[in-house]
């Protein structure tokens, strides 16, 4: 061998990894369904429930009674003998009034405390309890309210002893020219606070009078000298009363149609049904409630919150998001009929053959929703045009008309299928549907709560 030779390396030949080659397209084929997966919107099911909603209204309103004043004619100090928020006949005692204060400290003094009686303690807890579970800071008009009715509640327990004792003074003492005893005019309910609203017509009222921080009531009852001529009680003739309420446009034109409403009055949760008259004075809008009932409960309130349920349904309830609106071809009744291996319901539709002879097609067709004259069926079945034939009569129907109706896609079965709804009452978020609606929707279905992730027909997963 010739030590000059030359020795000839070969490449070796490259091979594909068919393994690598497998994992890494499996790799990328994952990545894609992931990211494919994550930016998709999911379909959520929501589970159909019976429920009642309404728009609640709060408003705080200004109440009229048939009431008058009643001024002393003789200055002097007054003792009284009816507890505020009685009913007193014609010509029954309301006051006595001594010009001298001789007669009125024999009826008002005593060496004796009164004594509260255990009904008397519960009403003054009561009161207290309800101040405090009721108090809010952004209402400090309670707190006056809450004065008032505490007085109140003190001077009552106080009449009965001084009637008692005006009865044994004027037995034993007679009268004199200083001392009057002053019964009432009228029957009715007397009260001693005024507040400057009971001369105001209801028909007078402007939203200046609903500023309810510049209200003032004043309590008559007092152990100071009384001038002539200053108001003394107030005698409420009838049962019947008033609140105006001051609506915003919205408002009323929602109140604009009703005759009457139910309210709440939310100072103790009384419910009642009240008539409704609304009315537009300038560029303010009032509505007026006339009650009969419960005057006597709000007897010392001039300002008063109601809560007004304006728009109210009992239904089926749903989310906004889960409706959609689906096109239906409009077809007569009579045209349906029943066909095909399964006895389904459908429609012959005309067809024609190569030598232009007419044929009928069995065309399934699930109703989704009828009238007294049409059935309404998926408009993706036809085209406009296509003609529809009536075998018994030998007719013909042509395809034209569309109607568009509200529903949700139902995912009972595992694939979403359009269900028709009848909206009775609807906000923001929910809305109240009619319940047993022919092709409608039943309490524990199961829908699509973003109709948009939704595909009619399409499996679900």
């Amino acid at each position: 061998m010739s030590s000059g030779s030359k020795v000839t390396k070969y490449r070796k030949r490259k091979s594909i990894n068919i393994g690598v080659l497998v994992f890494l397209i499996i790799f990328v084929y994952v990545l894609i369904s992931v990211y494919i997966y994550l930016m998709k919107d999911h379909l959520v099911i929501y589970e159909v429930k019976e429920g009642t909603t309404s728009d609640d209204n709060v408003f705080t309103g200004i109440i009229f009674r048939d009431e008058e004043i009643f001024n002393t004619n003789i200055a002097g100090y007054i003792n009284y003998y009816h507890g505020d928020g009685e009913r007193v006949s014609k010509n029954s005692t309301i006051y006595s009034v001594d010009e001298n204060k001789d007669t009125y400290e024999l009826i008002g003094n005593s060496d004796n405390a009164i004594a509260l009686t255990p009904d008397d303690t519960v009403s003054f807890k009561k009161d207290i309890n309800d101040f405090q579970n009721s108090y809010q800071d952004s209402n400090y008009q309670s707190v006056y309210n809450f004065k008032y009715n505490i007085e109140n509640s003190v001077l009552e327990i106080v009449n009965d002893s001084k009637l008692a004792k005006l009865n044994t003074a004027l037995k034993d003492n007679g009268t004199s020219s200083s001392f009057k005893v002053l019964k009432s005019k009228y029957s009715g309910i007397i009260t001693y606070s005024v507040d400057n609203f009971e001369k105001l017509s209801i028909d007078a009222v402007t939203a200046e009078n609903f500023k309810a921080e510049d209200y003032k009531k004043i309590q008559l009852r007092t152990m100071d000298l009384i001038e002539k001529g200053s108001p003394v009680y107030k005698i409420i003739k009838s049962d019947n009363w008033s609140i105006l309420l001051l609506l915003n446009k919205e408002q009323y034109k929602k109140l604009s149609d009703k005759d009457s409403v139910k309210l709440t009055f939310r100072d103790d949760g009384v419910t009642t049904t009240a008539p409704i008259t609304v009315y537009q004075k300038g560029t303010d809008y009032f509505a007026r409630l006339d009650l009969s009932r419960f005057m006597i409960r709000y007897i010392n309130q001039r300002f008063i919150n109601v809560e007004i349920a304006i728009n109210s349904a009992e239904g089926i309830k749903i989310p906004v998001s889960s409706i959609v609106k689906k096109e239906f071809y409009k077809i007569p009744l009579k045209y349906f009929t029943e066909g095909g291996n399964t006895g389904s319901t459908g429609l012959a539709k005309v067809t024609f053959t190569e030598k232009g002879e007419p044929k009928y097609d069995f065309v399934p067709a699930d109703i989704y929703y009828k009238d007294e004259k049409y059935g309404y069926v998926d408009a993706r079945l036809f085209q406009s045009g296509d003609r529809i034939h009536l075998k018994d009569a030998d007719k013909e129907f042509t395809v034209s008309q569309k109607e568009t109706l509200e529903g949700v896609f139902n995912v009972n079965k595992g694939y979403a299928v359009f269900r028709r709804i009848e909206v009775l009452y609807e906000n923001e978020e929910y809305c109240i549907v009619k319940k047993g609606t022919e092709y409608g929707l039943s309490v524990y279905d199961h829908i699509a709560l973003d109709s948009k992730t939704a595909v009619e027909q399409k499996i679900i997963y």
